[in-house]
């Protein structure tokens, strides 16, 4: 099997799937509370980084990975997974997509995505919530290598003899 067949396989579908929603979901709650109810940018993501660590935890361990043999210590790879991916999308990152939005080339996407989802929307506002949304998804791809590769790798069953 190539590598791009297995990285692509049945597994991966159902993680893009149950991502998307929880994506959606938490991200929508993490906008909400941001430019609704006024909740600062890094509570905003710390809020939607909890939500979405535990559904990702919960849809993983029971339902993309269920039936695969893993090691005992799994419990204590999802957190490093987790903490190692939200360090380098949510701290990190960040002021990397803060700064890159601010170049004339993201300067002029984002106000042609605005044109087409957010007319009214003040550009600034709109920016700051791709820039948001921009570390939210690049925690979901870094997330799911580690979960995948590292977290519920399948481990062979010793056979005695």
């Amino acid at each position: 099997m190539s590598k791009v067949k297995k990285l692509l396989d049945k597994t991966f579908w159902i993680y893009v799937g149950l991502g998307f929603l929880n994506y959606g979901i938490c991200n929508a709650v993490m906008l909400v509370l941001h430019n609704l109810c006024h909740v600062g940018t890094t509570a905003s993501l710390i809020i939607e980084f909890a939500m979405q660590t535990m559904i990702s935890f919960l849809l993983n361990r029971y339902v993309t990975f269920r039936g695969i043999s893993i090691s005992r210590y799994w419990p204590v790879k999802f957190v490093i997974s987790v903490g190692v991916s939200y360090l380098i999308a949510k701290v990190l990152l960040l002021k990397v997509f803060e700064w890159l939005i601010t170049l004339p080339f993201f300067i002029a996407i984002s106000d042609w995505i605005q044109g087409i989802v957010a007319k009214q929307a003040d550009p600034l506002i709109f920016r700051h919530n791709l820039v948001m949304l921009a570390c939210t998804f690049t925690y979901c791809v870094i997330n799911y290598v580690g979960q995948r590769y590292y977290v519920f790798k399948p481990v062979t069953q010793k056979t005695e003899g």
